[in-house]
């Protein structure tokens, strides 16, 4: 500082160093925030901005491909299935995203954050050993299924059910305002989703819980019982929603406890029926 006659005037002695500064203010991981700058500026996680929304969406599954080879991915999921237990680095590499490409950030978000996070939080030991470590390697692609048209994320009010019968659950979008909506990765890529839904049984409702639920097989052919947005029926779903829809017995992916078998009931024209049998039926 520099005296004058009516005081000190703020004028600093020295220049500051930006490199310096920067160091400062990026924290506890400012080797991770360095290391993701570089990557974002000579790779292909930059944004692209003459692409149509194939191609862009294209585009996207290949970054997330590259963040996977970075080992990002696994800054937030217990070491003990093959992540690093760095929550804080983990939320610190979602926020970087941000500044190469938002929907990168927001799909990244969506695989490891809100599908992986879901299974990490409430599932049990046998999920954890069986999806974890297909969510980090992105082999299993997912979604999270929560919010619905007729009340948003409202979730003690959700109105999809998974009743449970003969052993299985049965996923059910009762109507139109069951439909759940804004659901991040389900028009392209995802495979299963983690659905919010009214637990039923004994015809007793026993609270929220989250299943498991196939929406996809391996070729990215759509499950015949689930209906997206982007398949242009005559009554419009909103951005990202899904509802089932009349379709043919066939056979899916598989869901937490076992194969998963789904069915048309003529009676019900928009009931999705994803049973999963218990482990002694497999």
């Amino acid at each position: 500082m520099s005296r004058s006659a009516g005081g000190y005037c703020g004028v600093m002695a020295e220049q500051v160093n930006p490199a310096v500064l920067t160091d400062v203010l990026d924290g506890r991981w400012v080797e991770l925030r360095r290391r993701l700058r570089e990557r974002m500026t000579s790779s292909k996680l930059a944004d692209s901005y003459d692409l149509d929304q194939e191609a862009h969406r294209a585009q996207v599954w290949d970054q997330m491909r590259e963040l996977v080879d970075t080992g990002h991915p696994k800054l937030g999921f217990d070491p003990a299935y093959g992540g690093e237990g760095d929550i804080g680095g983990s939320v610190v590499s979602f926020q970087m995203l941000g500044y190469g490409d938002l929907s990168l950030m927001v799909k990244a978000g969506v695989q490891w954050g809100l599908f992986g996070g879901a299974v990490q939080m409430l599932g049990t030991d046998r999920h954890h050993q069986r999806y974890l470590p297909d969510i980090m390697s992105l082999a299993l692609p997912g979604c999270f299924a929560m919010t619905e048209s007729g009340h948003g994320s409202d979730v003690q009010h959700l109105r999809t059910t998974a009743t449970y019968t003969d052993g299985y659950f049965v996923i059910d979008t009762p109507d139109e305002d069951a439909r759940k909506d804004y659901i991040g990765n389900a028009a392209r890529d995802g495979r299963m989703a983690v659905v919010f839904a009214q637990l039923v049984a004994d015809g007793q409702r026993h609270g929220v819980h989250a299943f498991m639920v196939p929406i996809r097989d391996d070729r990215r052919g759509g499950m015949p019982v689930v209906t997206r947005s982007e398949d242009r029926l005559p009554v419009p779903v909103r951005c990202g929603g899904w509802r089932s829809r009349p379709a043919r017995p066939a056979v899916g992916p598989t869901p937490p406890a076992a194969p998963a078998r789904h069915r048309w009931s003529p009676g019900r024209p928009r009931r999705s029926a994803v049973r999963s049998a218990p482990e002694g039926r497999r």
